[in-house]
């Protein structure tokens, strides 16, 4: 009970999955790039395909282009990227070429500061950015003064999308508060070790204004995604409470807990990016959920209407009470005043006639109430579920009292769902 491994409920995918099914951010098209069709692609001999091939054309797949908030909150990743700490890779010679995340420092740092440049102009060319200026003309980063110039260049970009809306201002800076989140810096005020530098950055109260953040500019995003994404974070920072940070001795059992800490902060760095990818549209929600998925969600949501039923009963339990016993008055008052069967129930269909009260209006007003009530609830279930979809964790050994303040959080263990 105390092993807890990539906590999650029954919708989690394995960590595995994750790595391996989510291509980092620097691969997604930018939306003018358009895509290569099959028609397009070279056969595996490396030839094109014959022109008289008369099989039917595949069809184009039309890229849909970055909104300005997305861009904006894009470029605010990748100014956090470039001001805060890239990970050293290993110096062993991989046997592969090396993705984005293997480079070394410096030619990460410059392929991010082109991107950022990417990012800038077309955000420049926004209807909404008319007057944005900001560049990144002049900013070398393996020159001295490279972090002066990206706080002076941060400045003239918060300027820029001031003058734009709030909404392009807060995007930005979501952008980089969900970098710091997934990659925490290391505050160099505070001597802090790795462990309480997450948790810090995982706080209550700072991933609240992340899921206000979310929530506020939820139109600006793909459907679902804002509270996808808030309630994963949300998860994060329930976790960390347990497992991380100055309280968590008494909780966790014992274990190295830099080593932790080091663990803690990889699956952070992939899970950043699928947040990312999801809020900028290069991740679809809709396969994040197997048929299994689907059901777990269902029976959720039908398991919370019955809590609100149950609430509303114990509320109003007074009324209902006078309206039975309201009720039974009347069946007994029709009972023993009018003479014969008929009468009686002639009487008591005309007093309910009277209240509405009809098997269809009763009928009518449940099937109302239930479908009014449902789609709300598991929409809710079903963000739920895909958050937990998207959202790994490391392995940690908890003592029983951590194990049931991870359960009360809403952290279960996890539950294969057969994917592959």
């Amino acid at each position: 009970m105390s092993d807890m491994d990539q906590p999650a409920a029954s919708q989690l995918i394995p960590a595995d999955s994750v790595a391996s099914s989510v291509a980092p951010p620097a691969s997604a098209p930018l939306a003018e790039d358009a895509p290569v069709t099959a028609a397009q692609r070279p056969s595996s001999g490396g030839a094109a395909p014959p022109a008289t091939d008369r099989r039917a054309p595949s069809r184009p797949v039309t890229p849909v282009p970055l909104t300005a908030a997305q861009l904006a909150l894009y470029a605010g990743w990748t100014m956090a990227v470039l001001y805060g700490r890239i990970p050293v890779p290993s110096t062993a010679r991989p046997a592969e070429l090396p993705t984005v995340h293997e480079l070394p420092v410096a030619e990460r740092m410059a392929l991010e500061l082109g991107r950022l440049r990417r990012l800038l102009e077309r955000l420049a060319k926004m209807p909404e950015c008319a007057g944005f200026t900001a560049t990144t003309s002049g900013i070398d980063a393996t020159q001295a003064d490279f972090k002066a110039r990206l706080e002076a260049l941060n400045l003239r970009v918060l300027e820029g999308l001031a003058a734009a809306g709030l909404e392009l201002e807060l995007a930005y800076e979501l952008g980089r508060s969900l970098r710091d989140t997934a990659n925490p810096p290391a505050d160099p005020g505070r001597a802090e070790a790795p462990e309480e530098t997450i948790a810090r950055q995982l706080a209550r109260a700072r991933i609240a204004q992340l899921q206000e953040w979310l929530a506020t500019l939820s139109a600006e995003f793909p459907p679902q995604v804002s509270a996808i994404v808030a309630a994963s974070i949300g998860r994060w920072s329930d976790f960390a409470a347990v497992t991380v940070g100055r309280s968590a001795k008494r909780r966790r059992r014992a274990g190295d807990e830099k080593e932790f800490a080091g663990k803690m902060e990889n699956y952070l760095l992939q899970q950043g990016e699928v947040w990312l990818m999801l809020l900028i549209g290069a991740r679809s929600t809709s396969g994040l959920l197997t048929p299994e998925g689907y059901v777990a969600a269902g029976e959720a949501a039908l398991s919370r209407s019955a809590r609100i039923v149950r609430g509303v009963l114990a509320h109003y339990w007074a009324v209902l009470l006078c309206v039975a016993v309201a009720l039974g008055g009347i069946l007994y008052l029709a009972a023993a005043e009018l003479g014969g069967a008929a009468q009686v129930w002639t009487s008591i269909a005309a007093i309910g006639g009277a209240f509405g009260v009809t098997a269809r209006s009763v009928s009518s007003a449940i099937g109302r109430v239930t479908a009014e009530a449902e789609r709300p609830v598991f929409a809710a279930e079903e963000e739920a579920a895909k958050a937990w979809a998207i959202t790994t964790m490391p392995r940690v050994e908890l003592t029983p009292r951590g194990v049931r303040q991870l359960r009360r959080a809403g952290v279960t263990g996890t539950v294969s769902l057969g994917r592959v």
